[in-house]
């Protein structure tokens, strides 16, 4: 019974720190949207479209942590794992880990569950 509930406990963590999470990098992803503006007459070069494809994957993840937790782990680790590096400038790592912290969390949960 008290594994069932930690592992719940630690799956709502997870989908609370998505929204949380997706909030926030959100509105940076908005703010980016910026560099699209000037898209007929100058559009940006590959790398910003590839880093914005990057961010994308990455909120995309944290709303597929209300669906499917597996698909939600893969795609957080994928976006921060490309965009961070690229776009984090010094601080990457800091940012890196607080984007997978519910990546963690589930992870945590499918630890606790029994053997079969």
């Amino acid at each position: 019974m008290d594994s069932i509930l930690t592992r719940t406990r630690l799956r709502w963590i997870a989908r609370i720190l998505s929204l949380a999470l997706f909030f926030l990098w959100g509105a940076f992803f908005l703010e980016h949207l910026s560099w699209f503006q000037s898209f007929v007459t100058e559009p940006p070069p590959l790398m910003v479209w590839v880093m914005q494809l990057a961010h994308l994957t990455l909120l995309l993840g944290y709303l597929f942590a209300w669906r499917s937790e597996r698909v939600a782990v893969l795609m957080i680790l994928i976006g921060a794992g490309i965009f961070f590096p690229f776009v984090g400038g010094p601080n990457a790592w800091w940012y890196g880990l607080t984007a997978i912290v519910p990546a963690i969390f589930f992870f945590l949960a499918w630890r606790s569950e029994p053997e079969q």
